[in-house]
């Protein structure tokens, strides 16, 4: 979700390479998904990495060149933010729902 969902909210000289991120929490692994189906063309791993999306709890943390620029700690729902959950943006705090990425209101 890095940039809350907002086309360039940097400026052009931002370093996209220079952006460290860090998750901790639960997820779900598509590529061993595949595999349960067990289907031989699915199955077929070319590549060393594993495509993992945040779900269920959990909190990522993005840093530019070790500060942190974004940090999200709540509730996912395929790799966006949705449920309960407190986002720093920007030196901004939201804390409250989320909905498909969107922050949409306070706790309730």
């Amino acid at each position: 979700m890095f940039g809350f969902g907002k086309p360039k909210v940097y400026d052009e000289d931002f370093d996209y390479d220079a952006v460290v991120s860090r998750y901790e929490g639960e997820m779900i692994v598509g590529d061993y998904v595949a595999e349960t189906l067990n289907r031989a063309e699915v199955n077929k791993l070319e590549n060393e990495y594993h495509v993992m999306i945040p779900d269920g709890k959990g909190k990522i943390t993005y840093l530019y060149h070790g500060e942190i620029i974004e940090e999200y700690e709540g509730e996912f729902d395929g790799g966006k933010y949705h449920g309960q959950g407190r986002l720093y943006w920007r030196g901004e705090v939201y804390e409250g729902r989320f909905e498909d990425g969107e922050y949409i209101d306070e706790k309730s």
